[in-house]
């Protein structure tokens, strides 16, 4: 009876033991992951009015002055008229109307004439950082010139002639406010038809909404 006692007491032991050594130690807690940049930046902004330029749909106008080369020297006014869509948080996709013109006489005594060289374009207006002032733009496209125009808009002027063009350009976003932005601008276009190479500087002042 008693070695009966002493082998059970054994036999419970060793269970209680085995049960010990076969218990799983305790996982450590996993460590905080760091969050999102991008998500961070977005959550804590949510609040607060944005400064980034808008979703959807920009319209753009800037009115100055240039010269034409090409065929002859002419200064006179440039239009330009953009309307755009927000691509990223740098782009900006264009689709633009120019208007360009020089301005001459045939003679002294004669009617001030004009040539102007119309363009339509497609292409990019990129900001150099996310809430920087500064921009660069590039686009193409054909370019229909009329020479000899009435420059008081009677018109007149000689047949059309189409070719085609490109723009570079740059401009300095100088005040904002809310999504409606004045800045000025540098632009240069040229443009290749049957009458010549013709190449037109401009600078000029514009208003923009996005």
């Amino acid at each position: 009876m008693k070695r009966l006692a002493i082998a059970t007491l054994v036999v419970t032991i060793a269970r209680v033991a085995h049960a010990d050594t076969s218990t799983t130690p305790a996982r450590p807690a996993d460590k905080p992951t760091k969050p999102d940049e991008i998500a961070d930046v977005e959550s804590s902004e949510a609040n607060l009015e944005s400064s980034e330029p808008r979703k959807g749909l920009t319209f753009a106008g800037a009115l100055g002055g240039g010269l034409m080369i090409g065929g002859g020297v002419g200064r006179g006014p440039t239009l330009s008229l953009r309307l755009g869509h927000v691509a990223t948080r740098k782009t900006v996709i264009t689709f633009e109307l120019t208007f360009g013109n020089a301005l001459h006489k045939e003679s002294t005594t004669g009617a001030t004439l004009t040539d102007i060289n119309t363009g339509l374009f497609a292409g990019a207006q990129r900001y150099k950082a996310r809430r920087s002032p500064l921009w660069g733009r590039i686009a193409g496209g054909p370019m229909v010139l009329v020479k000899n125009a009435m420059a008081d808009g009677s018109g007149g002027g000689d047949k059309p002639i189409t070719g085609i063009g490109g723009l570079l350009g740059g401009g300095y976003d100088i005040a904002r406010w809310g999504y409606l932005v004045f800045g000025a601008e540098l632009t240069g276009i040229a443009s290749l038809s049957r009458d010549g190479l013709k190449v037109q500087g401009g600078l000029g002042l514009g208003l923009s909404y996005y």
